[in-house]
């Protein structure tokens, strides 16, 4: 059982001699950076303070994901189908297969305007509709005096 418990301990004290090392470099960096002498003076005499100081690298992402935008549609297929991905013109150039055969004239792809993809339904285009907000219920004077009377009684409002 002390075996078990040493092996865990020194594996534990390692980790944690490893990221107070890599703490000290960053807050010496910093120290320097900002030309903050007397900080630098102190992790250099007792490098346990880092403890004592934030550390500017933080765990997760540092940098925030970019906003997700949804996926467009490019519109229909062109006129001459989906092209097989084997029929390129750089393998009829080493002379590898035949020459695919397009039609002469191959309208540009055109890509779509600013809008909502096709498909989408009508009440998901525009802004939404949002329903008025609901009058404020009146207060009930009876009902308030009884209430009143009752935190009262349990010594939750001093008497006046």
């Amino acid at each position: 059982m002390s075996i078990c418990f040493g092996t865990l301990l020194l594996i534990v004290s390692g980790i944690i001699v490893m990221i107070s090392m890599l703490r000290w470099f960053e807050q010496t960096r910093d120290a320097v950076d900002d030309q903050n002498w007397s900080r630098l003076m102190l992790l250099v005499v007792a490098p346990p303070a880092v403890w004592m100081f934030a550390a500017r690298v933080s765990a997760g992402r540092p940098i925030p994901i970019a906003k997700y935008e949804p996926v467009r549609g490019f519109g229909g297929l062109p006129k001459g189908g989906i092209v097989d991905p084997t029929d390129r013109t750089d393998l009829t150039a080493a002379g590898l297969t035949t020459a695919p055969s397009r039609p002469a004239s191959a309208p540009a792809r055109q890509m779509p305007e600013d809008g909502p993809p096709p498909g989408t339904p009508a009440e998901f285009i525009g802004l939404p509709n949002i329903p008025p907000k609901k009058a404020p219920r009146a207060v009930d004077p009876e009902k308030l005096a009884k209430l009143k009377q009752k935190m009262k009684e349990q010594g939750m409002l001093p008497d006046e």
